[in-house]
């Protein structure tokens, strides 16, 4: 059930959001700044940690609000902590912010609230199937999202892992290059139609002074909105890679060499049997 515990802090988070857009333009007055004061950014990193973590992950908020709303509000807060770890203009901040704050209350606040003292509904489909007869155990064939870079430096990468995982009879489907600075509404159709999310993170550039890379933001993105749909999460994330966008639920995490991709083909096959082996034995 909702608790008015969980009301308040969503109420002190909208309140936060917006004292922290008072504060970083009277500091930045110019906003193409960049916002570079600790204090800052450790406060948006603050916030949008815990939506992502004691928030979009509670069931009776999945379950009281509108999960495509759920997946777009996730990407915003990610993007808040990616700008958090890096200097990041003070206009980039304002736009994420804007779309939390556009319908914050009215579609997700005043839902909680209606919902208070109210059971939480059933999880979908995929996640009851326990309750279901053998025969649709049986039937049923486990498919993954296939997030990945479309450079061809990663071409080779990608073929290995998504060959391993039709291999072990995954289905798979993919997205395709970005156009634009969100996550198109085919690419959501796919993440949501599938089972599981796998997060391919490869290095894209090199962080000056530091033996460290970058992965492609629309990964980032992508990951973010299977998060807040509550999909099943298994990131490979190469090795030198500094982040993927935070630590969020419950997923699994492989680190891997380009040198030694059979390490890390060998545990999702691990991965994935325990799953199928847990899902068939309910």
């Amino acid at each position: 059930m909702i608790d008015e515990a969980l009301i308040l802090a969503l109420d002190r988070l909208r309140d936060e959001l917006a004292d922290f857009r008072v504060e970083m333009r009277t500091r930045y007055k110019d906003p193409d700044r960049q916002v570079t004061a600790s204090d800052l950014k450790e406060r948006a990193a603050k916030m949008a940690e815990t939506w992502m973590v004691r928030v979009a992950q509670v069931p009776e908020v999945k379950s009281a609000v509108d999960s495509d709303y759920l997946g777009d509000l996730t990407v915003h807060f990610q993007r808040l902590l990616t700008f958090s770890e890096r200097a990041s203009k003070r206009s980039r901040y304002e736009v994420e912010i804007k779309a939390i704050l556009k319908e914050f209350t009215i579609r997700l606040i005043i839902p909680l609230k209606q919902q208070r003292g109210v059971p939480a509904a059933l999880p979908p489909e995929t996640e009851r199937l326990s309750a279901s007869s053998g025969a649709v155990h049986a039937d049923w064939r486990p498919t993954a999202f296939l997030s990945h870079s479309f450079s061809l430096s990663d071409a080779n990468v990608v073929a290995c892992v998504k060959s391993l995982l039709e291999s072990i009879g995954i289905g798979v489907s993919t997205g395709e290059k970005p156009k634009a600075d969100k996550v198109s509404e085919k690419v959501k159709k796919r993440i949501d139609a599938q089972f599981t999310f796998v997060g391919l993170f490869t290095r894209r550039d090199k962080v000056e002074g530091r033996n460290e890379w970058t992965t492609s933001p629309w990964l980032i993105d992508e990951k973010a909105y299977a998060v807040g749909k509550g999909k099943k999460l298994i990131l490979l994330k190469e090795d030198g890679v500094a982040s993927i966008g935070g630590i969020q639920g419950d997923y699994e995490y492989i680190e891997f060499s380009r040198t030694r991709l059979e390490v890390p083909l060998l545990k999702m096959i691990q991965i994935f049997e325990t799953r199928a082996m847990g899902f068939r034995a309910d």
